[in-house]
């Protein structure tokens, strides 16, 4: 629980994502005024999903939201490995951990928004940053349009191409191009689900010679598929961006010819085509500078081959605002202890995002594929499911 203290404080919020309404959400309760700055009109249409692991959650339930995010997504909780052709090869059990949610990305926008609205915090949309200046014991934030704010200190949720930390760190602000673009789509309410029944209450990764292919349900009657693709050249990177929804699903039914069901019939199915380019952010010299601080993707963005990212940014928002909930400890204080506390956390994961994605890339021959389903997967799912289960339970505190 965030304890309030006494002083009355502004702080400006860069970024109306999932980061900064949450941060916003726990300063209201610290008694600290919050402003979110967006750079995009108000809009429902935001595009694809992810799980929100049970250490996200666990945040979201503070703020008293957990439950509006289970009945609008699904319910989720181990991880299924199969082979291309099928079979299972590993089980990782995190239910225990507590509940995971499936989840559009724009469910959650909605559900912070409404809450941001319920609460009075002000979000001002369609408000770029263009600069910023520390004058005294202030900070002031300059818009495109012209306008300026002025606050106690300046917090950047501005994800993966934030601008403020294109202000804190000019010479090492750029994020890092991974070469993998982030493909998959929503499928046709009503399509018949996979055969297993279990699949409905897990994520399930299927691996081939080659690349990965994942799915699950998203919610009642919906459920929604992903894969990264690797391309060597920009070009590469933006024919896949740029194709056709219809050259798309051909090149990923040649991609996947030969595997299991549900795959092909999943990827048929898809309504619309979601395409993301992945940038990451593996290490900077700092997240903060006097009273401006970065969390969420604008200091440590990841694949979403590491599943964490929406869950370290909804941990980042809890315990800086916890933090600075104490106006008594000066504000760059604060700021370096929550940055000492973080650090290591999130940047191990971008790194195993990072692997993660790296490794569908080898191709395995027969014996390869034979080695990794009989031996190397059932004793890789214990490794994964320990560490899982120890990043979904970690305390988090400084």
């Amino acid at each position: 629980m965030v304890q309030v203290m006494n002083a009355h404080r502004r702080a400006l919020v860069i970024g109306g994502g999932i980061a900064g309404p949450t941060l916003a959400l726990f300063f209201a309760r610290a008694g600290i005024e919050p402003v979110v700055f967006e750079a995009y009109p108000r809009t429902d249409d935001v595009g694809g999903g992810f799980q929100i692991a049970p250490n996200g959650l666990r945040v979201l339930a503070e703020l008293g939201l957990a439950d509006a995010l289970l009945a609008a997504g699904h319910l989720s909780g181990d991880m299924a490995f199969r082979n291309h052709l099928g079979r299972d090869i590993g089980l990782v059990r995190t239910a225990a951990a507590g509940p995971a949610v499936n989840v559009a990305r724009a469910t959650v926008h909605a559900v912070l928004r409404e809450e941001l609205e319920r609460r009075g915090i002000a979000v001002r949309y369609q408000k770029t940053l263009s600069d910023l200046t520390v004058p005294g014991r202030e900070v002031i934030a300059s818009f495109d349009d012209g306008s300026t704010e002025a606050g106690d200190f300046l917090v950047g949720a501005d994800g993966v191409r934030s601008r403020v930390r294109a202000w804190l760190l000019p010479g090492a602000s750029a994020p890092r191009d991974t070469e993998m673009v982030s493909i998959g789509g929503f499928c046709a309410r009503g399509m018949a689900p996979p055969s297993d029944a279990l699949d409905a209450r897990r994520l399930t990764f299927m691996v081939g010679p080659k690349y990965q292919f994942g799915y699950s349900q998203m919610n009642d009657g919906q459920w929604g598929w992903w894969c990264h693709a690797h391309g060597e050249t920009v070009a590469d990177r933006t024919a896949l961006l740029t194709m056709t929804d219809a050259d798309l699903r051909a090149r990923m039914l040649e991609r996947y010819r030969g595997w299991a069901d549900p795959v092909a019939r999943l990827i048929e199915a898809t309504d619309a085509s979601l395409r993301t380019p992945i940038y990451d952010v593996p290490t900077l010299p700092t997240w903060h500078r006097g009273p401006v601080l970065l969390i969420g993707d604008a200091a440590h963005a990841m694949s979403p081959a590491g599943g964490q990212g929406a869950s370290l940014a909804l941990e980042d928002a809890m315990l800086f605002a916890k933090l600075a909930a104490d106006a008594a400890r000066p504000i760059e204080e604060t700021m370096a202890r929550f940055e000492q506390a973080r650090r290591a956390r999130c940047e191990a994961m971008v790194a195993q995002g990072y692997a993660n994605d790296r490794r569908t890339l080898k191709e395995l021959g027969t014996l390869g594929m034979w080695t990794r389903d009989h031996v190397m997967m059932p004793l890789f799912a214990s490794f994964i499911e320990r560490g899982l289960n120890k990043i979904y339970t970690a305390p988090l505190e400084a």
